[in-house]
């Protein structure tokens, strides 16, 4: 008799039956295994072919990609043109040369291209799932959010470094700016999640008039300034915003017309060239850089610096919740207009994408663009999204922006950029009630007091080069207009609030709103050049004269906290009297159409679209005139609202 072999007899015995039942276990696990996988590639693949057929090229889409082009161009390089001009504090050229055009650039086009085809992929997806044309969200940089990162994060950052060299301190800058735009990422991604919380505590004019301050200073009055210091150029192409946005005069012949911002930059590039503003020896330089790039990884060092970040919370968090209200806006702008997008899935896209850029060496994050309306009123659909992104992703990898840069100059470019400022603006005076105007007003003073400091700072009368503007016999003023400079777009947050809380009589909601900012000057966020307790009772040094020995007592960080403690009281009381029967006290104001409007946005879409994608809803549009076609229909409550509802 022969002897088993050893598996044999594993397998006669109880030993073999585990082992067999091991076998089909693994076996199973396998096949569930290649299963999921043949799904996954299947569902891969449907996409890809349903992305594909979906793409198209559309008359409206090409004046879309023009135009998104171009105010994506402008931002850029207005941005770009701030951050070059700290070679006049002492950087090297080739220091501002390698973080721009080797980081920077680069991981613009890396998220631009990824958002964009997202974007173009999920008006693909809408249009086949609802059975009606969606045109796709405009998408590009957060023109408020990059100039705020320039202004009040990296040059402050630079003049207050200790690091030994000029190129150090830049360097220093640039990775406290990285970690600016990350955080504000997370935050945006993760205030997707509370979108409807948000709309419930902050009243809409805090969210949009912090960001219209940031228009009217860094996008207006700065950018402005460079045309102004050039007026043979600048005047000509400040006077095309009001013809071409404003005016409808377009250049061209028959039905083919320039887009707006295309026919700025043609005038001044033909004026800065023929008037000497252009260089032909920066043109020389930039087509030296016109070679492949990038991309670039900056993880390793995106958190080398983490710990001066705190120092400038009250622009990244006001930042980080404000690129969240500016992703509502466009939201509810685009399903006005008939494309009602998934809410939350948008804002965590543009949260991610923020967050990428850090990634790859970019300080700018990225959002929806207001537009959305009339790109769809044009006939635009997807195309013209995807295309954009390519663009970006060719001339920012290849050296091309560089050589546009060079091209152009900064008293073209502003103009454009002003124009951005002036639609924040007039998207903020559109969307609150004419009784908050008096908030807004008061709301544009934090970010016109940083832009007064900042460009004071860099004057030549502005003293040293430290950012210390108090020469001898400054005014007591001067100590205000520092301390709302300080983590100036949360300042105007709070106090924007509090105003409207108390326009509206809605004592409860200011007294909240005091303390919040009670809260934040306690740690030094807020009124601070330094978060935390070292200066908490002792004047800071900028409130300091070091030829008089002599500093202003009167400001100090405990005071801030104290005097919002104080309103927060007043507040409280004022709530009591009227609980307690004061007929003097007004009842509070309950704008019914401003609370349907918030909530609506992340309500369930009604009605159907026609053949051409218009889409009938019976609610009110953004500015409150309600169609004629209106029906009356059931106020919808927050408890109402389903965030993932498209």
């Amino acid at each position: 008799m022969t002897s088993m072999s050893r598996s044999t007899r594993l397998k006669a015995g109880g030993w073999g039956k585990a082992y067999d039942k091991d076998t089909e276990a693994e076996s199973g696990d396998d096949s569930s295994h290649k299963s999921i996988m043949r799904r996954m590639s299947s569902s891969v693949i449907k996409e890809a072919k349903q992305f594909r057929h979906g793409l198209s090229m559309k008359g409206g889409d090409w004046g879309a990609l023009t135009q998104l082009f171009f105010d994506n161009l402008s931002t850029l390089l207005g941005a770009l043109f701030a951050i070059q001009a700290m070679v006049n504090f002492g950087v090297s050229e080739e220091a501002v040369s390698y973080v721009v055009f080797k980081k920077i650039v680069p991981g613009v086009g890396l998220t631009l291209f990824i958002g964009n085809v997202y974007y173009t992929w999920m008006a693909i997806r809408l249009t086949n799932k609802y059975n009606r044309p969606y045109t796709a969200q405009p998408y590009g940089l957060n023109t408020p959010a990059a100039f705020a990162f320039v202004f009040n994060i990296m040059y402050p950052v630079y003049f207050g470094s200790s690091q030994a060299t000029p190129d150090e301190k830049f360097y220093e800058a640039y990775q406290v700016a990285l970690v600016a735009n990350f955080l504000t990422g997370v935050i945006s991604a993760v205030l997707a999640l509370f979108g409807p919380l948000i709309l419930k505590v902050v009243p809409p004019a805090a969210l949009l008039v912090p960001i219209a301050g940031i228009g009217i200073a860094f996008l207006g009055l700065e950018q402005t300034a460079y045309s102004i210091a050039a007026p043979i150029v600048g005047y000509s192409c400040l006077a095309w915003v009001y013809l071409g946005w404003y005016a409808k005069v377009r250049i061209g012949y028959g039905k083919w017309r320039c887009p707006e911002a295309l026919q700025i930059i043609l005038i001044g590039v033909i004026l800065g060239w023929a008037t000497g503003l252009n260089d032909p020896e920066t043109l020389k330089s930039a087509a030296g850089l016109v070679r492949w790039l990038g991309p670039d990884w900056s993880g390793d060092e995106l958190f080398s610096n983490f710990g001066i970040i705190a120092n400038y919370l009250g622009i990244v968090i006001p930042i980080g919740i404000s690129a969240t209200a500016t992703t509502l806006m466009c939201l509810v702008s685009a399903k006005t207009a008939g494309d009602p997008y998934p809410v939350r899935e948008s804002m965590i896209a543009d949260g991610i994408g923020t967050m990428i850029a850090s990634f790859f060496g970019s300080p700018f994050g990225t959002v929806i663009y207001i537009g959305h309306p009339a790109y769809k009123k044009s006939g635009a659909r997807a195309g013209y999204s995807l295309a954009n992104g390519l663009i970006f992703l060719i001339f920012s990898w290849f050296g091309i922006l560089a050589l546009m840069q060079a091209i152009v100059n900064q008293a073209t470019i502003g103009p454009i950029v002003l124009f951005v400022g002036l639609m924040i603006n007039e998207e903020a005076l559109n969307f609150i009630p004419a009784r908050h105007y008096a908030a807004y007003i008061i709301g544009l003073f934090p970010s016109i007091y940083d832009w007064t400091v900042n460009v004071a700072g860099r004057s030549p009368l502005g003293g040293p080069p430290d950012g210390n503007t108090n020469l001898d016999g400054t005014l007591t003023n001067w100590y205000g207009v520092l301390a709302w400079k300080r983590g100036a777009i949360l300042v105007s947050m709070v106090w924007v609030a509090m105003a409207v809380m108390m326009i509206d009589r809605k004592w409860k909601l200011a007294t909240i709103w005091a303390l919040v900012g009670a809260f934040f000057a306690a740690f030094g966020i807020i009124h601070m050049p330094e978060a935390g307790f070292d200066n908490f009772s002792t004047p800071f040094w900028e409130q300091c004269n070091a030829s008089t020995l002599t500093c202003w007592e009167f400001g100090k960080q405990w005071m801030y906290m104290v005097a919002y403690v104080m309103l927060a009281a007043t507040f409280a009381l004022i709530e009591l009297a009227r609980r307690c029967g004061d007929k003097t006290m007004l009842p509070p104001i309950d704008d019914i159409h401003e609370k349907s409007l918030t909530s609506d946005w992340f309500a369930e879409a009604e009605g159907g679209g026609d053949d051409e994608g218009e889409y009938k809803t019976p609610h009110r549009n953004i500015e409150g005139s309600a169609p004629a076609e209106s029906t009356p229909h059931r106020e919808i409550s927050p408890d109402d609202i389903d965030p993932e509802a498209p």
